[in-house]
C-alpha cells in the first residue's frame, strides 16, 4: 500500500509538467490563431448586398408587321447570329423592288439625257459649218454685188438682176445670223440639259438611298441574336401584329457578367482598384469564386435615386451612405458558367492585395 502511494507521488510531477506544458501551447496556438484571423479580417470588407449584373439585350423590331415565325423558347440558348423570330416580308420585298425599278427608271432617263446633250453639241458643229458655208456666200454676194453695181452703172445688165443680187446678199448674212441663234440656242439647251442632269443625279441618290433603308427594313424582318446567351423573356407569339420599337424577348448574356456591391462609405476607405475578392454565391453553396476590384462609384446609390434625399430642410439624421463598387472575375473558374444575372451573393473584399495572388 505505502508502495504504491509512492509511485504516485512519483508520476505526478511529471504529469503537472506535460499538463502546463500542453496548456501553454493551447494558450501560444489560441494567441496565434487569434493574431492571424484579426490580421487577415481588419482589411477584409464584407457585405451582402452584391448581386451578379450583366447587360441584358431587350430585342426589339424597328419595323412594323405580323410575326410568321419565332424559333427560340423561354431560357433556350442561343448563339450570336442565331435568327430569333421572323416578320412577314411581302411588303417589304416589293418596297425593294420598287425601289430598284424607280433606279432603273432614273437610269433610263438619265441615259436619254446624256443623248440629247450629245445631239444639242452635234446641232452646235453642225451650225457653226453652216456659217463658216454662209461667210463663204456672203463673200461670193458682195463680190457679184459689187460687179451688178458697176454694170448697172454702165448699162450692163438691167436693174432687176442688181436688186437680187442685193436680196441674195441680205439673204446670205439673215442665214448666218440664224445660225449665230442656232448656236446660241443649242448651247442654252445644253445647260437646260446639264440642269436636269445634276437633278437626276440627286433624284438618285436619294434613290439609292431609299434603296439601302428598303434593303435594310427587309433585312430587319428578322431579328438576329447580338451575342451568345439565353432567352428569358419571350413575349411575342406567331401571328401578332407588332409594332416598331416594341420589345419582343429579353437574352440574358452567358459571358461578361460582373457583381455589383454596395459598400458602406466606411468600408471603401481601404479599397483600391486591383484589390483581390472573395465571394461565394447563394445560389451555389458550396462554389467558392475569386475576383478582382474594377472600380468604385464616384456617387453613392441614393444619389442617383428617382427622389435623392434632400437633407437641407428638417431634421437631420446621418445615415451611413452605400457606394456601388464592380467587381470582374475570370470565366474560367470552375461553377462559374451557372451564375446568373440578379443572384444574391456575399463578398469578402480584402484591401492591400493588388498584387497578390487570389487565395
Amino acid at each position: 500500500m505505502s508502495e504504491n502511494i509512492q509511485e504516485k507521488k512519483a508520476i505526478r510531477p511529471w504529469l503537472r509538467v506535460l499538463i502546463a506544458f500542453s496548456i501553454m501551447m493551447l494558450v501560444i496556438l489560441l494567441v496565434m490563431f487569434i493574431y492571424k484571423y484579426w490580421s487577415n479580417n481588419r482589411l477584409t470588407q464584407t457585405t451582402d448586398n452584391a448581386y451578379v449584373k450583366g447587360d441584358l439585350n431587350y430585342i426589339s423590331t424597328k419595323i412594323n408587321g405580323y410575326v410568321t415565325e419565332v424559333l427560340v423558347t423561354d431560357n433556350q440558348s442561343v448563339k450570336a447570329g442565331d435568327v430569333l423570330a421572323e416578320i412577314d416580308q411581302t411588303d417589304y420585298i416589293s418596297a425593294v423592288e420598287q425601289a430598284k425599278a424607280k433606279i432603273e427608271s432614273i437610269q433610263a432617263n438619265k441615259q436619254e439625257l446624256e443623248e440629247k446633250i450629245k445631239l444639242a453639241k452635234a446641232q452646235i458643229q453642225i451650225s457653226k459649218v453652216e456659217i463658216s458655208a454662209v461667210k463663204a456666200s456672203q463673200q461670193r454676194a458682195a463680190s457679184y454685188l459689187k460687179r451688178t453695181q458697176a454694170l448697172v452703172d454702165m448699162g450692163g445688165i438691167s436693174r432687176v438682176e442688181f436688186e437680187k443680187a442685193q436680196e441674195d446678199q441680205v439673204s446670205q448674212k439673215a442665214n448666218a445670223e440664224v445660225a449665230q441663234v442656232k448656236i446660241l440656242e443649242s448651247e442654252q439647251n445644253i445647260r437646260v440639259l446639264e440642269s436636269q442632269r445634276a437633278g437626276l443625279l440627286a433624284e438618285m441618290n436619294a434613290a439609292n438611298a431609299g434603296l439601302k433603308k428598303t434593303e435594310n427594313d427587309l433585312r430587319a424582318t428578322k431579328l438576329i441574336a447580338p451575342n451568345d446567351g439565353t432567352v428569358v423573356s419571350r413575349k411575342v407569339r406567331v401571328g401578332e401584329y407588332v409594332s416598331s420599337g416594341k420589345s419582343l424577348m429579353v437574352i440574358a448574356p452567358s459571358a461578361n457578367l460582373w457583381i455589383e456591391a454596395n459598400l458602406k462609405e466606411t468600408q471603401i476607405s481601404k479599397l483600391k482598384k486591383g484589390d483581390q475578392v472573395l465571394f461565394t454565391v447563394d445560389a451555389i453553396p458550396d462554389g467558392h469564386f475569386c475576383g478582382t476590384l474594377e472600380s468604385i462609384s464616384k456617387s453613392s446609390g441614393s444619389e442617383l435615386a428617382l427622389l435623392p434625399a434632400d437633407n437641407a430642410t428638417g431634421n437631420f439624421t446621418k445615415i451611413v451612405r452605400r457606394f456601388p463598387v464592380k467587381i470582374v472575375f475570370n470565366p474560367q473558374q470552375k461553377d462559374i458558367d451557372r451564375l446568373a444575372i440578379g443572384m444574391s451573393v456575399i463578398v469578402d473584399l480584402k484591401a492591400n492585395t493588388q498584387n497578390k495572388a487570389c487565395q
